[in-house]
């Protein structure tokens, strides 16, 4: 339980950053910026980021919520 929450933290405290660059990643990529190849692969790390922040929440509230049952 207290490495699922650590995980969770830790990739939080990532997915503030990543949504800033995402924001910015899609305004240039929206703008229609010439060579956009870099704002694309951005905006795949950033969602494999916030996926992967998602994913952490779920299975970290699934064990907080098994905790309470017992």
């Amino acid at each position: 339980m207290k490495l699922s929450a650590t995980i969770t933290a830790f990739l939080g405290s990532l997915s503030v950053p990543a949504l800033v660059m995402l924001f910015l990643a899609l305004s240039d990529i929206a703008n229609h910026e010439p060579n956009l190849t870099l704002e694309w692969y951005i905006t795949g790390i950033c969602i494999i980021i916030l996926s992967a922040f998602t994913i952490s929440t779920l299975i970290t509230l699934r064990l907080l919520f098994k905790s309470f049952e017992k």
